[in-house]
């Protein structure tokens, strides 16, 4: 059998897309927004726990 790079790559991303799973969505509006909260909160802690040197710039200039 043969199997050319771009069957192989059609396979792959079609068995990445059946295995990745959407998140649950909460059954109320107060537990959808308790579950952004936690996310968010989640989200800064690992932002927190980076190391960044001062002397690294910004990704940004200001304009004057």
């Amino acid at each position: 059998m043969k199997v050319t790079r771009r069957d192989l790559a059609v396979t792959l991303a079609s068995a990445a897309m059946a295995s990745a799973q959407a998140p649950a969505v909460p059954a109320t509006p107060e537990a959808e927004l308790q579950a952004a909260r936690d996310q968010v909160k989640a989200m800064s802690d690992r932002l927190r726990a980076q190391k960044v040197p001062m002397s690294v710039e910004p990704a940004f200039v200001f304009h004057t």
